[in-house]
């Protein structure tokens, strides 16, 4: 049903007007609503209820003019999460690949021959690159404290040390990092008992 609203002789008059699709024929023909049809079906409404539903379709708007505007946030929200994890995946993989990389490095840093120095650098240089690309990407390691952080770090072990107080951290094992201020991965540390 659709309203018209119409002023005559100064009193505001509302009509209701059938509105409903044109009925389709069993042959799949559609028959056109005949004009008569549709005036014999209206019926005049006074001032009071012609301003009650203008009102209700106005709230009907507003709502669903909400609920729509709620829908194009809450999927562009949806959007971005997906995203972000693909994402985070991905720089979870890169992460094991920077591992082994950082192994193999130190490994052969501690052999010292002067035949792996230029080898050496140029490795050095691909480590460069490559945190280069995660810092680009907002991943950043967690800066190494002596203090165990349970937000920043997970404890693998726990050691006797002269050196460290009860709860300090002895040694990383593997290194963390923050992705856009969240921690992606926790620093894996052996602690003082």
């Amino acid at each position: 049903m659709a309203e018209e609203c119409v002023t005559k002789n100064k009193k505001k008059q509302c009509i209701q007007i059938d509105c409903d699709m044109p009925q389709e024929k069993a042959d799949g023909s559609v028959k056109a609503r005949n004009y008569d049809e549709v005036e014999s079906n209206n019926e005049v409404l006074d001032d009071d209820a012609c301003c009650v539903q203008l009102e209700q379709i106005k709230n009907t708007l507003v709502h669903v003019t909400a609920d729509f505007e709620n829908f194009k946030k809450r999927t562009e929200k949806e959007k971005i999460e997906w995203i972000v994890a693909g994402k985070k995946q991905f720089i979870l993989d890169v992460l094991e690949i920077v591992d082994d990389f950082d192994r193999a490095l130190q490994e052969h840093k501690k052999k010292k021959d002067s035949n792996l120095d230029a080898w050496l650098q140029g490795f050095e240089l691909i480590g460069s690159a490559l945190y280069k690309l995660l810092e680009k990407h907002n991943v950043y390691e967690i800066k190494n404290t002596t203090t165990f952080d349970p937000e920043l770090h997970e404890a693998l072990t726990q050691v006797e040390s002269d050196e460290h107080t009860s709860g300090n951290i002895v040694m990383v094992l593997q290194k963390g990092f923050m992705f856009d201020d969240v921690v992606l991965r926790p620093a894996k540390v052996s602690v003082a008992k």
